[in-house]
């Protein structure tokens, strides 16, 4: 009999509280009984026929990568020489053009006209020389005689030296005007292709005014930017691969130098690749392995087939000596083919199962060996 409300309450209490009790040792003991089902469920499967592979030690070199770009290792802007007007200029960007060929031809009808003046007065030096030197063998020989005053004689050797130096002078103009015609032509430097055109037909150029740029890509030059730690590994005249564009190449190391920009400082790598038959443009963009050191970094590779997935996770089955295949997560890194390669989790010589049917395989479960 109940004789108050908190001894009601308290009977309450308890019997919640020997309740909770009951359940738990229920809920323990079915636990264990699941447990011990979970761990047993594998065992008692009938064996699953895998194909064994054993882990290959794997010693692939470490590199590193570096970008770069391409550019011309010869680069120049061929310009006018004079001021005049463009009367031709028959080449366009993209066009390849070869050592001595014409890009622009300039005005000359002004400088045709001087090249007459010059020769008219080169001739009419020509001739004051000639009689002067006539005049003056004629002098020497009075004066030999006596039949003229020294003074005379003296005279008809200035007036012969004023001839030559003027016909040199005549002379040196209508060299001049040949030079400023030979002004009138700008012609490539070197074989190359034209990446930019400067003028058209009409325009007026000036001394120094480039008419086109010119770049000879036989031989390209890659920079790319480089930490000083990497640079110490970097030797000259080393053999490097190059990825450009799908294509890789070899490029040999030119020189390590600064940036030469305080408001980006730095170390600059700087490699040549032979292009003789024009395979690689410049301003194609360049990536170049470096060897970090002399060793290969350790690892293991295993048949693709192997792996396993879950998520984001990636695991393979590893027989131990109990043939049971047992569940390993591993990180793997690239793919060569048919075989990955592991960074960790799994070592050399482990044994891991490929499965014709990748549902048979669980973990604990027992296997059998099977040709693959």
């Amino acid at each position: 009999m109940i004789d108050s409300p908190r001894a009601a309450s308290s009977s309450v209490g308890v019997a919640t509280f020997l309740g909770t009790l009951v359940l738990l040792a229920f809920g323990t003991g079915c636990s264990e009984h699941d447990s011990s089902s979970n761990a047993s469920r594998s065992e008692d499967l009938p064996a699953c026929a895998v194909h064994i592979e054993q882990a290959q030690a794997d010693n692939t070199p470490r590199f590193a990568r570096v970008v770069g770009v391409t550019e011309p290792v010869r680069r120049t802007s061929p310009a006018a020489r004079t001021m005049a007007r463009v009367t031709k200029a028959d080449f366009h960007e993209g066009q390849r053009v070869s050592e001595g060929q014409v890009l622009a031809q300039l005005d000359t009808r002004d400088l045709g006209t001087r090249r007459k003046q010059a020769k008219a007065a080169q001739d009419a030096g020509h001739t004051a020389l000639s009689l002067a030197r006539t005049h003056l063998k004629r002098m020497h020989a009075l004066y030999a005689t006596g039949d003229i005053p020294k003074s005379q004689l003296e005279q008809a050797e200035m007036a012969f030296a004023q001839a030559q130096a003027t016909a040199a002078t005549a002379s040196a103009a209508v060299e001049a005007v040949g030079v400023n015609l030979s002004y009138a032509r700008v012609v490539a430097p070197f074989a190359g292709v034209i990446v930019r055109r400067l003028v058209e037909v009409g325009n007026l150029v000036a001394p120094g005014q480039p008419v086109a740029v010119l770049e000879d890509d036989a031989q390209l030059r890659i920079v790319a930017p480089i930490g000083s730690d990497l640079a110490k590994r970097v030797a000259l005249g080393q053999k490097v691969s190059v990825e450009l564009g799908e294509s890789r190449v070899s490029a040999t190391v030119q020189s390590v130098i600064s940036s030469g920009d305080t408001r980006a400082p730095g170390l600059r790598l700087q490699l040549l690749v032979e292009n003789p038959n024009q395979l690689y443009r410049a301003g194609t963009i360049a990536i170049v392995e470096l060897p970090r050191n002399g060793d290969g970094i350790s690892g293991v590779r295993i048949p693709s087939d192997a792996l396993f997935e879950r998520g984001q996770l990636t695991g393979v089955f590893v027989v131990n000596e109990q043939s049971e295949a047992r569940l390993r997560w591993i990180v793997i890194a690239e793919t060569a083919g048919d075989s990955i390669r592991v960074l960790s989790g799994l070592r050399v010589g482990e044994r891991v199962a490929i499965a014709r049917d990748p549902n048979c395989l669980s973990d604990g479960r027992r296997v059998t060996t099977a040709n693959r």
